[in-house]
């Protein structure tokens, strides 16, 4: 029984060694689809250290069939790819044009296509970022070559590969139609995807510019850098920015990304309030952008690997260090970082989705394959959101404290800061008002017989009475000195209705007041000045209204004066009990 066991998983292993070993061996059939082809469980492989083989010494190797995907890592090695492909007769209708060939990794240094031609001997097809843009067989970000073949039949297709990235060598086969039809469709989601950046930068860069804020300039910096580095790793920097700089093509890899960890560690520095609140990991981030100072010095030291794969590290660690800041300023319940950190997931969440789609999870979609630069593109708009709700606090915070600044801490009615500000808008705005300095009369024997505590509960019931009073379309009650108030009345121009609402103020003050020592009572003097007719600024106005209050004090207490009357109008107090 068990050896029978053993003979069926021994057929079955057989059996499936063979069908993957035909799998491998069998030609890829050309076919116009609208995703192209993929190559994996097609491409053999030849490694050729120090890249001393030419074309016809590798012709006479074997090559070992990759199952997967052409991934290499780092390696110094010449990587020689072959593809065996078949065409049908009528696979491509006549004036169609031809197949192409896709190689969708930009950094690659130097790629060589060898295509069979109608005698049998082999074209090659030079392209990478050590040739001029110019140069390519397709003006494209990508590197596409063309596949003419001599006719229907099976072909052996060669590919030679050296770089100092990591290397990876996703092939792809495209027909003429769905290359065209592919290429406008990813044209409208990059344009989204830039568009939205360009946009976040154009506004903030607004911003900056009129409120003088320098954070609205380090993250403009930081979207700007963030925005290069997606070019670069699309190819679109090579293409447009620099496409006859050779060195700057090769480079980039290591300077865009340098630049970009420098300006985002600044970026989150700021805006985190990192040496105010995490030092420890503002020093550790500090670290982290004199590392990308060394990764332009390798750059320019021609050490191209080495800041090549430093960058990894860098950026993986810079990563780490603004997620736990982010953390850590969040749980002392800083609210902008709420966006600040989930901004951070953005391209995360999208590399996790291009990387799905790598492993066959995810559908082979354009939304799929640019699914990380539109995470970045989602960041630098959540950075944004996050940039205008920590304005929008440090507002409120300022207003709060001007409020406090302008407030008296007692009653919590503007105190002489407050109404001097409040006054002068007033006459920006030229509106007429009547000014009244009332000032508590018997107040002091209060605080001397009953105590501190029941003079602070007379004042603020003073200033309940006069709030009940005013008018809520922008009358003002301050307390501007120890028992001295003043009350301005909007759109009041003559003194009777101004002394109408000083009578029922002296009426209401006449009322017994409870303190925690027993009943209080007061009366009050006030005087009353009138805008513009006795002055226009605030100073005036409180001279002229205190001269009129002292003038009522002289003339007996408890009524109002008007600085143009000749007597004051006194106000019989309500009957005690």
């Amino acid at each position: 029984m068990k050896s029978q066991v053993l003979y069926k998983i021994a057929t079955v292993l057989v059996l499936t060694t063979l069908w993957l070993s035909d799998a491998l061996s069998a030609p890829l059939v050309l076919e116009d689809r609208p995703q192209g082809q993929r190559t994996e469980g097609y491409l053999s492989v030849l490694r050729d250290p120090g890249g001393r083989l030419d074309f016809d010494q590798i012709r006479e190797r074997p090559f070992t069939p990759l199952a997967g995907q052409a991934g290499f890592g780092f390696t110094r090695d010449v990587i020689w790819l072959k593809l065996d492909v078949h065409e049908h007769a009528g696979a491509l209708k006549p004036g169609d044009g031809h197949w192409w060939l896709e190689v969708a990794l930009p950094s690659l240094d130097d790629l060589r296509l060898y295509v069979p031609e109608t005698d049998g001997r082999y074209r090659m097809t030079r392209s990478g970022d050590h040739q001029p843009f110019a140069e390519r067989p397709l003006a494209h970000r990508l590197f596409l070559f063309p596949l003419e073949l001599p006719g229907p039949g099976t072909y052996s297709l060669y590919l030679r590969v050296a770089t100092g990235d990591s290397l990876a060598v996703p092939v792809r086969l495209w027909g003429p139609q769905s290359l065209r039809e592919r290429m406008a469709h990813e044209n409208l989601w990059l344009g989204i995807s830039y568009g939205l950046i360009l946009g976040m930068l154009i506004y903030n860069a607004v911003l900056w510019s009129v409120l003088r804020d320098s954070l609205y300039g380090v993250y403009v910096l930081a979207g700007l850098t963030s925005l290069v580095v997606i070019l670069e790793l699309n190819g679109h920097a090579y293409q447009y920015l620099w496409p006859t700089n050779l060195w700057l093509a090769d480079y980039q890899h290591v300077l865009m990304p340098a630049l970009h960890f420098i300006a985002l560690s600044w970026w989150a520095r700021r805006f985190l309030d990192m040496p105010g609140q995490t030092p420890w990991l503002d020093l550790a981030l500090r670290g982290i952008m004199l590392a990308a100072l060394g990764m332009i010095a390798l750059a320019i030291a021609g050490q191209y690997t080495l800041g090549n794969q430093l960058a990894f590290w860098v950026g993986t660690t810079m990563t780490l260090l603004v997620f736990v800041a982010t953390l850590r300023v969040l749980w002392r319940g800083y609210r902008p970082a709420r966006l600040f950190l989930l901004a951070q997931f953005a391209p995360l969440a999208g590399a996790l989705v291009t990387l799905a789609r790598a492993l066959g999870i995810a559908p082979d979609a354009l939304w799929t394959e640019h699914a990380f630069q539109m995470g970045v593109s989602l960041e630098v708009m959540l950075f944004s959101l996050a940039l205008a709700q920590r304005i929008e606090l440090l507002r409120q915070e300022k207003q709060q404290a001007q409020q406090r600044a302008e407030t008296d801490p007692l009653t919590g009615l503007f105190n002489r800061d407050g109404l001097s500000r409040r006054v002068e808008e007033l006459r920006d705005r030229q509106i007429p008002h009547a000014l009244m300095v009332v000032d508590l009369d018997r107040f002091k024997p209060v605080n001397d017989q009953l105590g501190h505590e029941a003079g602070d509960a007379v004042l603020i019931a003073v200033a309940e009475r006069m709030q009940a009073l005013v008018r809520a379309e922008g009358d003002i009650v301050a307390r501007i000195g120890g028992d001295e108030f003043v009350l301005v009345l909007r759109g009041v121009t003559q003194p009777t209705d101004a002394g109408a609402v000083a009578s029922k103020l002296l009426t209401s003050l006449a009322a017994a007041i409870p303190t925690p020592a027993g009943e209080a009572r007061i009366g009050a003097s006030i005087g009353i000045a009138l805008a513009p007719r006795d002055g226009h600024h605030f100073a005036r106005l409180l001279q002229v209204a205190d001269q009129a209050m002292y003038r009522s004090k002289q003339d007996g207490r408890n009524r109002w004066y008007y600085g143009g009357d000749r007597h004051g109008h006194p106000v019989e107090p309500p009957a005690a009990g």
